[in-house]
């Protein structure tokens, strides 16, 4: 990011005096507006951002857009640049500082503190929802408050100027703790996520700490995707549930449970304040604020010797004082302070490195205020020295060397301490130098340039370089496998000797990773992460094999080569496809319970009922029928036939009829009597139901008609085997048969055969033979 000088000039106005902050988007300054002799802040957008014409369009829409916002609430904006060599915006100072930089001092706020710096906040954000512009980076940073405790809210839009311009790729710009699910996914974004990022705050307020934690900032802003930010109470004891209930609402993972503006959020937050009869509080400005050491650089200190040697634990500021041709000194200013979030480009997955972009602010170092470039030395340091060499006499501190009454003469003796004191300023002053250099540059040593090498070759050469060298696996699309990609921090870059310094080892392309064996979707979703993968909803499918919410398979497949920061499109399952129950009725139980098994069932209980249509022991329906749409694997209920079958025991005798009923499980209802002639003794001329028809259990009686008379068989000429076989049959008991030979002939019978006679009648018969 190019740094403007002090003393450079915007637009013929605007005279940089000091930089306030630093930040991955712009630098902030602090100016003068030398048309109208007050104090203004300008934020200078990078360059990255200043040469692209798309976003020099937008920054000129936004800016208009934010000029336009009037509220006490919110921070004025009075001029803007977007069509010279820099890009920025001229705004309101601010002199107290950020809520930030209150956080650090005095950590967590009770809830009336937190109601107080909420309601400022949300009211300037209301005024912007209802002009239709969304915030899109709400966080402690952007909240700024005055040093006469109004709270005011920052930087509307450059977040979607940003985002529109090709420098920020795909990836996502914002605040990683901050970012709404909607803008991890990249998805439309309204008022509910500024709402979502504003309750982070909340909680932030009230615990001290971001709901999220992760290894990285990837990895923070994904975890909302999956998780609800827990109950502020959880982490600190005190909260009113009614903060909690704020907190929850205001970060519903779904935009449309969320309060719908930050106007909805303002009103609940005033009837929880009602509620519980919250005091009304000043919301103080940080002590020690990167605007306050900005706005108070010329009350710093002048004296050469301050300004050359830094003060102890102020290492990560090098401060060079001395001669120059502006009069001026370069000042290296130090790494934010930690804890401050940035706003940066964050990759579209998780676990895909981060960029080094970040806010920076510019902090007090004991006494030094880094953040400004120090004025030229003066006295000058020989007249300081003239000044030590007159010795104070007497017991008081007179405030005016006029008040000294006594001033020893020059001696001998006095050249020779003269001489003394001057060797030791000499040494004094070489030690100044050394320790300056140390402080300065000497300690600092380049990174090397390693891309290429092998590993052992690149870790000695780090080593050489004087810096500890740690090796780190990373993926990448052009450097081999176990070839050095480059280092972390990058080559040529200058940093303290003495440092870790990770040796950057390619891995090579990455690959798809193999499915997890429980196909649970988180676990796939962090091997992806680990190999900078992204993940991209594909279309859920039915599978019979992986359960509901598991992963089915992937597009490319696992062990497919995919670039760095590559998308896998993952398809989910919806569980076993749904099927239709198959028609059973008439199939025997066997057969039934094998079709519906086949299609995916499970056959769980097997009832009885009636059917006159379908036979005992088969299948008559299903419960749920034939034709409803299940999940394959769903239980369904068998239900066969218990039907009892009449028996054809027409032209049996009585006794032979009734033992045929009660097999087949039925019993005699009534039993009638007819003139009519069977062919044996008391035969069954007709039953009620006929044969065949199909009788309930429940009912299970069967009506017999049975003949009064028997027709007497013709066995003259039969032989007497024949003869006694046909007379048991018509059930006639006989004569004249017993003790004679099978071969012997009937010769006479009586009746005569085919005579009709009453059951019971003998038949008299002889043989010859």
């Amino acid at each position: 990011m190019t740094q403007l000088d002090i003393g450079e000039v915007l637009e013929d106005r605007y005279r940089i005096d000091t930089p306030i902050a630093r930040g991955g988007m712009s630098t902030v300054y602090r100016c003068v507006d030398l048309r109208l002799g007050r104090s203004v802040a300008a934020k200078v957008m990078d360059e990255r951002y200043a040469g692209d014409p798309v976003f020099r369009n937008r920054f000129r829409r936004e800016a208009r857009s934010m000029a336009q916002l009037s509220d006490p609430c919110l921070v004025n904006v009075y001029d803007t640049s977007a069509d010279g060599g820099h890009v920025f915006l001229i705004m309101e100072l601010i002199t107290g500082g950020t809520l930030r930089e209150l956080l650090a001092e005095r950590g967590p706020m009770p809830p009336h503190a937190a109601t107080a710096v909420m309601r400022s906040a949300l009211t300037g954000l209301s005024v912007a929802h209802k002009a239709g512009m969304v915030h899109r980076d709400i966080k402690p940073d952007n909240i700024l408050i005055n040093v006469d405790g109004q709270v005011k809210l920052a930087d509307f839009g450059l977040v979607r100027a940003a985002a529109a311009s090709p420098a920020a790729g795909d990836r996502i710009i914002g605040t990683a703790s901050y970012l709404s699910p909607e803008q991890v996914e990249n998805a439309g974004m309204g008022p509910a996520s500024d709402v979502y990022s504003a309750g982070i705050v909340l909680f932030e307020l009230l615990t001290g700490r971001t709901p999220f934690t992760g290894e990285d900032d990837t990895a923070r802003a994904y975890a909302r995707l999956t998780e609800d930010v827990p109950p502020p109470s959880a982490w600190i004891d005190g909260v009113p549930p009614l903060f909690d209930e704020l907190v929850a609402t205001a970060t519903a993972r779904e935009p449309g449970d969320r309060f719908a503006d930050a106007g909805e959020f303002l009103e609940a937050l005033e009837d929880v304040a009602a509620e519980l009869g919250l005091a009304a509080f000043r919301v103080p400005a940080p002590r020690d604020s990167a605007a306050h050491r900005a706005t108070g650089f010329v009350d710093m200190p002048t004296d050469m010797l301050t300004g050359a040697i830094p003060a102890p634990g102020a290492a990560e500021s090098t401060v060079t004082t001395g001669p120059s041709d502006s009069g001026t000194e370069t000042t290296r200013f130090p790494e934010q302070e930690s804890g401050t979030e940035e706003t940066r480009m964050l990759p579209v997955t998780p676990g895909t490195p981060t960029g080094a972009d970040e806010t920076t602010v510019l902090p007090e170092q004991d006494g030094l205020r880094a953040a400004v470039p120090l004025p030229p030395a003066e006295p000058p340091a020989t007249n300081r020295a003239a000044a030590a060499e007159e010795p104070h006499y007497g017991g008081g501190n007179p405030d005016h060397l006029d008040d000294v009454s006594f001033r020893p003469a020059v001696t001998s003796g006095s050249k020779l301490g003269l001489i003394t004191w001057l060797a030791v300023v000499a040494v004094v002053t070489v030690m100044i130098a050394v320790g300056a250099w140390w402080y300065g540059s000497g300690r600092y040593g380049e990174v090397p340039q390693v891309l290429g090498m092998d590993p052992a070759t690149a870790t000695a050469t780090v080593t050489e370089a004087g810096f500890e060298p740690v090796s780190r696996n990373v993926y990448d699309d052009t450097v081999p496998f176990d070839q050095v990609v480059g280092t972390d921090p990058p080559g040529d870059q200058r940093v303290p000797r003495g440092e870790p310094v990770s040796v950057l080892i390619s891995l090579g392309a990455p690959t798809v990773p193999a499915l997890p064996t429980d196909r649970d979707p988180g676990r796939f979703r962090a091997a992806l992460s680990e190999r900078t993968l992204r993940w991209k909803d594909g279309e859920s499918v039915y599978s019979d094999d992986v359960p509901a919410g598991g992963v089915v398979n992937t597009e490319p497949p696992s062990g497919a080569t995919v670039p760095v920061d590559g998308a896998v499109t993952v398809h989910l399952s919806r569980g076993p496809a749904p099927v239709k129950i198959p028609k059973v009725t008439g199939m025997s139980g066997d057969e039934a319970r094998t079709a519906l098994e086949r299609a995916g069932f499970t056959v769980s209980a097997t009832d009885e009922r009636f059917d006159p249509e379908v036979d005992a022991g088969d299948a008559v329906t299903t419960a749920p029928p034939a034709g409803k749409t299940l999940k394959r694997g769903s239980d369904v209920t068998l239900i066969v036939s218990n039907a009892l079958t009449v028996p054809d025991i027409v032209g049996m005798a009585e006794d032979e009829a009734l033992g045929e009923l009660s097999d087949a499980g039925l019993s005699v209802g009534e039993t009638a009597r007819s003139d009519l002639v069977g062919a044996t003794a008391n035969a069954v001329m007709d039953v009620s139901p006929k044969p065949g028809v199909r009788v309930d259990p429940a009912d299970p009686r069967v009506n017999l008609l049975v003949a009064k008379k028997v027709n007497v068989p013709f066995v003259i000429g039969k032989r007497a085997d024949e003869a006694r076989k046909l007379l048991e049959d018509a059930g006639l008991p006989y004569t004249g048969l017993d003790g004679t030979s099978d071969g012997a002939r009937v010769v006479t019978q009586s009746p005569a055969g085919n005579r009709d006679v009453s059951p019971g009648t003998t038949v008299k018969v002889r043989t010859v033979g």
